[in-house]
């Protein structure tokens, strides 16, 4: 019964500790259209190098998806070639993204901007 009690709480501790942290992560995701597919991608291909909260890993110097300056200097074709073709180290997606899929990531690398930035 003592094992028993003991896995059941092990069971419990795992299951709450997914719960908390798939709510942090989550949260720093940018609310867009057709959120779950397009966060998914973003978090599968892009957060690596760009982190989940769109700042870039410092050491691979990624654009600042936060930046005011870095959004007002970019248009959407520019960040949609990148997508599409990459630049640098960054591959590019077109044989795995389609139009759509692009404009759509391009909408959510936008909601990382502040909202000053926004049109």
């Amino acid at each position: 019964m003592r094992k028993f009690l003991s896995l059941v709480t092990v069971i419990f501790a795992v299951v709450a500790f997914l719960a908390v942290t798939q709510n942090l992560s989550s949260a720093a995701i940018p609310q867009t259209k057709n959120k779950s597919a397009i966060a998914s991608t973003y978090g599968l291909q892009c957060s690596k190098c760009h982190g989940e909260d769109g700042k870039g890993i410092e050491s691979l110097q990624p654009p600042d998806f936060t930046s005011a300056d870095w959004q007002k200097s970019k248009t959407d074709k520019q960040i949609s070639d990148v997508i599409r073709n990459g630049a640098g180290i960054m591959p590019g997606y077109k044989s795995s993204l389609s139009a759509a899929k692009i404009t759509q990531m391009v909408k959510y690398v936008r909601a990382f901007g502040p909202k000053a930035a926004k049109k």
